[in-house]
């Protein structure tokens, strides 16, 4: 009798369907193993906290004078325009009466001064004292001191340098938030 005969290509085609089913037999259990599953925890390092920041410095009330104000000069309350001297960079005050007395006419700039850079709340300034009329008239330094956005007080470095003085200001309509640029 003779012995079958066992076709190559047939046994080479089983073989090859064999190997690919235990592939993807191994492919699938690898793939359900613990080490293919998804952590509960994070995958990145947590972000160290971000410390916490400073507050803003306070808002310096001396940058807040523009505008108009009521004066408290010698035949007053007198009309004052305060606004940025435009000649100058930086927080340079002009101080223009509106309304004019017996001895500064309306129109007059009355002080000049800048923002003290080290001291909150103070307006170094050159004041004109025309108590002998305006012919005679000088500069007479002063300190302008903010107690808020309404309200100021010009009083005089050296106290006898002229008279009516201290002068009170409080401002006429809403006092701003913020100060116009320089």
């Amino acid at each position: 009798m003779a012995r079958p005969r066992i076709d190559r290509h047939i046994l080479t085609a089983h073989a090859a369907v064999v190997s690919l089913a235990i592939l993807i037999a191994c492919v699938t259990s690898s793939c359900n193993s613990q080490s293919f599953q998804q952590s509960s925890g994070p995958s990145m390092p947590a972000l160290p906290p971000v410390p916490p920041q400073a507050p803003p410095p306070p808002m310096n009330v001396a940058r807040l004078l523009n505008g108009n104000w009521m004066a408290t000069y010698p035949g007053g309350p007198l009309r004052v325009a305060i606004g940025l001297d435009p000649m100058l960079r930086g927080r340079n005050y002009v101080a223009t009466m509106i309304d004019g007395n017996k001895t500064l006419p309306a129109g007059q700039v009355v002080w000049r001064g800048t923002v003290d850079q080290n001291v909150p709340g103070i307006v170094r300034a050159k004041q004109i004292c025309a108590d002998n009329g305006l012919p005679l008239a000088r500069q007479v330094p002063v300190r302008i001191v903010v107690s808020d956005a309404s309200h100021f007080r010009e009083e005089l470095v050296n106290p006898g340098d002229c008279h009516g003085f201290p002068v009170n200001y409080t401002r006429i309509g809403p006092a701003p938030t913020s100060p116009v640029k320089d």
